[in-house]
């Protein structure tokens, strides 16, 4: 039949082009995987897709199940919530997303977006309901945006404690998370006939790097490097020992764990989050540094040049992919990701800043 059944089916086999007035002086060649063109807008359809089937397997790390009815629940500043909103629209879930004040706001996008598909959006509590007013504010003077963004967490960890029909999907320590992109690296591998040189991207929870990485492994790929991108200005919750280092320079903060505990957020405290593992896996091979205007000149490029309408850390990713290809040399195939379409940052720009 020459049709699908849902929209959910059109989650993945995203094409993969390669750069050619970007890449055309290179000595290796670069590719993109265009997951801008998942259905929501971004990559984080598989992964919002793949952590929801397995709630619905009760596949959670406290063996909750989402049932017929349920709710789903998460915080997100950015495309996960919309993700999350697609897929729970499909698959007729109820969905309450918490989304950071930041994004949070009438002239909002990415909230635009989200609200859409039919979720409740909220902004999370304040950090007070939580903390005493006086410890709020020195974490504030400490970590900053950390701190309300904790709060969200505290939400989510509440309201799944208190109503059994609401499971917290959690994206940050859900294994299912990078399980869910592993199909990246499986559909790379064919669209490649399995040349694959080296693979990166920016590194937020590290699940894309680690899903794709880890499927090219299964399949017997050695890549001869991968490569890891975090923002400049990102030190509150990643710190790179200089603009460019291997793993040993590069070092997850402990701010997350110290707000957990002082939020209460068990679970955060206890268990490891998926860059740990990512880590543990030995994967990326060096950690790359870039700043706001370096992801924007590269995004501003994509869209001039090769048509790409792309978000910050799609110019990142490319930015750094093409120094790996001066890198590598010739008769080699650099990989990374478009990981989302510039439209839901639209009340930034022209001064859209890069985030993970």
């Amino acid at each position: 039949m020459g049709y699908v059944k849902s929209v959910l089916d059109c989650i993945g086999r995203t094409p993969l082009l390669k750069l050619n007035r970007i890449g055309r002086d290179l000595p290796a060649r670069v590719y993109v995987k265009l997951e801008h063109l998942n259905p929501s807008g971004s990559y984080k359809d598989r992964m919002a897709k793949a952590m929801i089937e397995a709630a619905e397997r009760g596949d959670t790390w406290n063996g909750k199940r989402l049932r017929p009815g349920g709710t789903v629940c998460d915080s997100s500043a950015g495309n996960t919530a919309p993700a999350l909103a697609l897929v729970c629209a499909c698959k007729g879930y109820k969905a309450k997303l918490f989304m950071h004040d930041y994004a949070f706001h009438g002239d909002s996008v990415r909230m635009k977006i989200t609200s859409a598909f039919g979720p409740r959006v909220v902004p999370p509590s304040p950090p007070e309901r939580y903390l005493p007013q006086d410890v709020v504010g020195e974490l504030l003077r400490e970590y900053g945006d950390m701190v309300p963004i904790m709060a969200a967490k505290r939400d989510c960890y509440d309201l799944e404690q208190a109503d059994h029909d609401v499971v917290w999907v959690d994206q940050i320590y859900n294994e299912h998370n990078y399980k869910g992109q592993m199909g990246i690296g499986y559909e790379i591998l064919e669209q490649l006939n399995g040349e694959v040189h080296a693979f990166g991207c920016s590194v937020g929870s590290g699940a894309t790097l680690l899903g794709t990485a880890t499927a090219l492994e299964e399949k017997g790929v050695r890549l001869d490097l991968t490569f890891g991108i975090v923002p400049s200005g990102s030190e509150v919750y990643m710190h790179l020992e200089s603009d460019e280092c291997d793993r040993s320079g590069f070092h997850v903060s402990d701010t997350t764990t110290r707000l957990a505990a002082a939020m209460g957020v068990d679970k955060w405290v206890n268990r490891d989050p998926i860059v740990s593992t990512l880590l543990e896996a030995g994967y990326p091979d060096v950690f790359f540094r870039i700043t706001a205007e370096e992801a924007r000149d590269m995004a501003n490029r994509l869209a001039r040049e090769e048509g790409i309408y792309c978000g910050m850390s799609s110019g990142a990713n490319v930015a750094v992919a093409t120094e790996i290809a001066k890198r590598l040399g010739g008769d080699k195939n650099v990989v990374t990701v478009i990981v989302d379409r510039r439209d839901r940052y639209l009340s930034e720009y022209p001064d859209d800043i890069y985030i993970v």
